[in-house]
């Protein structure tokens, strides 16, 4: 297989305008092309996002009969499309469908001159999350020739912020009991991905198995994780529950310089999850220096950990969603290959501290975020 990169992430929400509203008001996107009736986009209205490395695609369907309306019916705003980069669709489309997946788009080249030369597939997998297949002839080229339409940036949504994200470092699946073993080998098989880690955990009564597949330079990677029928009820079935069955649950954003990125998130307006301030105290004994001083790494409620090739240091948002399924992480890795296991006890904490506020406010929109961390 060629892929080897996320070359977007798709939702699927109730209304893309919004949905560009808010990545750009308070994570400082901006606005890169769009696709409506006009530029002969059927299944609704779509707004390509931008920021650093980072790219989202939002869209919202046009009528209620389209499959991207059902999406959002039975879900909530949701990821439906995580897209890889490819140097050869025609090629990682047959193998994948060879192997198994679901043959959505048979590939497709877009191309207009001085746009560039676009080839898309697109497959999908047993539980109708998609993979776009994107195969950039021109990599400055338009995102999508002929279809979407670049929009200057001014015009479009102001000035961008200085980037502080500069990739999607993963993304994590919250999955059915029992089901964790058939994503991995659908992954191993449909698109080469390789499994690199595993862990077990047991905290407050709940019990997870998270397992990861990575391509071989590490550029797309999924942690999957899944309740296991003997613990008792958690964070991971509230997903479940919410979104109506398994899904993408949290993005990580990767970031160089996470204390400047957690500010000026804040600032715009961005929901943190705190950390208890015992977990601070107990740095020194866990023997963690990451370079940043702890009364920094308390203020900004930062997680920090380390393994055999480095550290790291993370931290998860609060969902934005009404159904408190998806939100999203920041992580700055140095040399650090693995997702922080270290902080499952701290992060079980916070979570359930959210988990009592929503439930006690009609108000609350605290997410679900499972211990995704695997070793």
């Amino acid at each position: 297989m060629t892929v080897h990169a996320v070359d977007h992430v798709g939702l699927q929400v109730a209304d893309a305008a919004e949905a560009a509203r808010y990545f750009c008001d308070a994570y400082g996107f901006h606005i890169e092309a769009e696709a409506d009736a006009g530029t002969g986009f059927a299944d609704g209205h779509s707004l390509v996002l931008a920021h650093g490395g980072v790219r989202l695609v939002v869209t919202s369907a046009g009528h209620p009969e389209q499959p991207g309306a059902e999406f959002v019916a039975r879900h909530g705003d949701g990821v439906r499309d995580v897209a890889f980069s490819s140097t050869d669709v025609a090629a990682d489309f047959a193998r994948a469908v060879a192997a198994g997946a679901e043959a959505v788009q048979e590939p497709r080249v877009f191309e207009e001159d001085g746009a560039g030369r676009v080839v898309v597939a697109v497959i999908g997998t047993h539980e109708g999350l998609l993979h776009s297949l994107v195969q950039r002839d021109t990599p400055d080229g338009d995102f999508l020739p002929g279809r979407y339409r670049p929009l200057p940036v001014a015009a479009a949504s102001g000035e961008p912020a200085a980037p502080l994200l500069r990739s999607v470092d993963h993304l994590a699946l919250c999955l059915a009991p029992g089901s964790l073993d058939t994503w991995v080998s659908f992954y191993e098989r449909a698109l080469g991905l390789r499994h690199t880690y595993n862990e077990s955990i047991k905290v407050g009564g709940q019990v997870m198995d998270s397992k990861v597949v990575q391509d071989e330079t590490r550029g797309i990677t999924f942690t999957m994780v899944e309740p296991r029928a003997e613990g008792k009820r958690g964070q991971l079935h509230d997903f479940l529950d919410n979104f109506g069955g398994p899904g993408v649950q949290h993005i990580a954003f990767g970031t160089d310089a996470i204390t400047d990125a957690v500010r000026g998130l804040a600032e715009r307006g961005v929901e943190f999850l705190s950390t208890p301030a015992e977990y601070y105290n107990g740095l020194a004994g866990r023997g963690i220096d990451v370079g940043v001083d702890t009364e920094v790494l308390r203020e900004l409620s930062l997680l920090v950990d380390q393994d055999e090739w480095g550290h790291l240091i993370q931290i998860f948002t609060r969902s934005p969603y009404p159904r408190r399924t998806v939100f999203f992480e920041l992580i700055q890795r140095v040399e650090a290959r693995t997702f922080g296991s270290g902080n499952i006890k701290a992060l079980y904490e916070a979570v359930e501290r959210e988990r009592t506020r929503a439930a006690d406010s009609d108000e609350g929109t605290s997410p679900a975020p499972a211990m995704t961390a695997a070793r």
